[in-house]
């Protein structure tokens, strides 16, 4: 029999190196196993928790309006532009957007959806007895009857004042006054329509097209 010699043979040494390999291989599908099985108890703990949560919101009493609560929904929307009165020549400014919402017994909701930075700083401030307290429960479910309309717009209170015209569909125009310490300001004023979703406030027919 040949001596071997010191070494170790290529096929030992390939043989042990395959071993080794094969063990980390178990090691690894080990590893990922736990890890696959955390995930899923991780999931199935947050799924129990989350139907608790559900069941716990299902058993709150769902608040209930008033029966006699108007419903509103959304009716015109457009942009609001200015300009001074005594025209001098520069462009309008936009102002703000508006949104109105319409219940089916005339009354509105405005809402602001965007505003320019323009200074309302000449504004009165709003008196103390007019600052709403938490006792007056039924001034709060008090709405305002629309002075928007398909045919122009009006307002009157202590800060402001004023009256647009309705020139096409697509245009409110008019003027408004601004009440302020140094006296009153008229400007011209526009309504740029982006969208109608009430026939309220689309344009009546003229006359002319009527009959």
């Amino acid at each position: 029999m040949d001596d071997e010699g010191p070494f170790v043979s290529f096929t030992d040494l390939f043989i042990g190196i395959l071993f080794l390999f094969l063990i980390l291989v178990a090691a690894l599908m080990l590893m990922l196993q736990e890890v696959v099985q955390r995930e899923r108890a991780e999931a199935l703990l947050m799924s129990q928790r989350i139907q608790q949560v559900q069941a716990k919101l299902d058993a709150t009493p769902k608040p209930v309006p008033p029966p006699d609560l108007p419903a509103f929904r959304l009716g015109i929307v457009f942009n609001i532009y200015q300009r001074s009165a005594e025209f001098d020549g520069s462009g309008w400014t936009y102002s703000r957007t508006v949104r109105v919402f319409r219940s089916a017994d005339g009354h509105c909701i405005d809402t602001v959806w965007m505003r320019s930075n323009l200074s309302t700083a000449w504004k009165p401030p709003t008196a103390k007895e007019d600052i709403p307290t938490d006792a007056q429960h039924d001034q709060f479910r008090k709405f305002e009857e629309c002075g928007l309309s398909g045919a122009g717009d009006h307002w009157e209170n202590t800060s402001e004042s004023g009256k647009l015209k309705r020139i096409n569909p697509d245009l409110y125009s008019g003027y408004a006054v601004l009440h302020k310490k140094e006296g009153d300001e008229k400007l011209e004023m526009q309504y740029r329509v982006l969208g109608i979703y009430d026939d309220y406030f689309r344009q009546p027919a003229s006359p002319s097209k009527a009959g």
